[in-house]
């Protein structure tokens, strides 16, 4: 002991000068609120005065309930084990990797080393400012709905953190959400909507980009009626991309012209394409359809039929798919929409920019033009409320106002 000259305060735990290793010392008693147990921590600095200091902030950070070694943990550090811990178990695959990629592509880059009892409202102030102007891939910002999201993914985090006794405070609350500016829906008018029905039924978009076209196979006639079984059936119904491709024949009622939702097929990152259950309630529902509709359904179950047979044990019919690839299994919608979706507008003489889904903007609002109640539409649609159905339609309803004059004026009421 003759190399340590020991100092002692109330309160404070031992302090004593290590002479050998020319440094201060002290042990500082604690209460672990993990074990309950009574345990010591070792602190070091340059001087007395230093070690007291820093030994008095350990006290207090115990006292308020957090965690001993929470001043070492980087931000990363709790987001990866908050991701897998605590979010990974209890949300849909798809929703985990949304929360996970946000948060490794924007705030892992930017503050992940950072250790997380550091930083300050500014720092995630100065990422979410970033992120609007200089975010994303092509670096000219990104959605205002993605730099929300990601501000509510450190919110729950900050929270759990606080439960778990690695910070004192959600210092997330002290940043302010940026305004939500929806983008416009981009529905086909009806003209442009039989345009593209037109080029999927007559099958020529199949061809382009093609150096020398190759006769008519098994395999490309039977692609051509499926994608244009998808897309009347899709501006028929509302569908979502993923209902439309989960949907088993099973799940069809031809004579009673009814479809039901009851899964969606959506693709993972780590796991491919999985089915899921529908998200709300609301999501799993039937769905009226028409004559036209049905027959060609009709159609192309022949058409389907016609090429299972010819393909004989090659062809695996155990899930029943409605729209499979050439061997039964689940088509890969990123590949439809790009070799088939995309050349149907080019085909039709649509701008590239429609995507997919503006397929079910145009049912809802080719509905709403033909004066269809709007909780019909919600239902239709699978919205969880009408009000989701009002906010995303909201600025058609000035035409509607318009709509309902006339009709007035019809009745002729004097």
């Amino acid at each position: 002991m003759a190399n340590r000259t020991r100092v002692r305060a109330a309160g404070e735990g031992t302090i004593y000068e290590n002479v050998k290793r020319k440094r201060w010392e002290g042990q500082f008693p604690y209460t672990d609120p993990a074990t309950g147990k009574t345990k010591r921590k070792l602190i070091i600095g340059k001087s007395q005065t230093e070690v007291s200091k820093k030994g008095k902030e350990f006290q207090d950070t115990i006292k308020s309930g957090l965690v001993p070694g929470a001043d070492k943990k980087t931000l990363w550090d709790w987001l990866d084990h908050w991701l897998k811990e605590c979010i990974k178990p209890n949300v849909r695959i798809k929703s985990f990797e949304k929360y996970e990629s946000c948060l490794k592509s924007y705030i892992k880059p930017k503050l992940g080393d950072k250790p997380i009892k550091k930083l300050t409202p500014e720092d995630f102030r100065k990422v979410f400012n970033e992120m609007l102007t200089k975010g994303g891939r092509a670096g000219i910002g990104v959605s205002t709905s993605t730099v929300r999201s990601t501000r509510r993914y450190l919110a729950m985090a900050y929270k759990q953190a606080i439960e778990d006794g690695i910070v004192a405070r959600n210092i997330i609350h002290a940043t302010k959400p940026p305004q939500l500016v929806k983008e416009e829906i981009k529905p086909l008018t009806e003209e442009q909507a039989n345009l593209l029905l037109k080029a999927a039924k007559e099958g020529e978009f199949f061809y382009l980009g093609v150096k020398q076209r190759r006769k008519p196979s098994p395999a490309s006639e039977y692609h051509k009626a499926m994608a244009y079984a998808v897309v009347m059936l899709t501006l028929n119904t509302g569908m979502r991309l993923g209902e439309v491709f989960g949907l088993k024949w099973g799940d069809i009622d031809l004579p009673k012209k009814v479809v039901s939702v009851r899964r969606s097929l959506v693709s993972s990152a780590t796991k491919g394409m999985i089915f899921e259950e529908p998200k709300t309630k609301g999501s799993k529902r039937r769905i009226p359809v028409t004559d036209a509709v049905k027959k060609a359904l009709e159609r192309y179950q022949k058409e389907q039929q016609w090429f299972i047979n010819g393909m004989g044990d090659q062809y695996d019919a155990k899930e029943n798919l409605v729209f499979a690839n050439l061997f039964g299994k689940p088509v890969d919608t990123s590949n439809f929409t790009t070799r088939y979706f995309k050349k149907m507008l080019v085909q039709s003489g649509l701008d590239r920019h429609f995507c997919f889904h503006d397929l079910r903007h145009t049912h809802a609002t080719l509905l709403l033009k033909q004066g269809v109640n709007i909780k019909v539409i919600s239902e239709r649609l699978g919205h969880s409320t009408i009000q989701m159905t009002l906010d995303t339609y909201s600025h058609l309803m000035p035409d509607m106002q318009q709509t309902a004059v006339h009709a007035l004026e019809a009745l002729n009421m004097n």
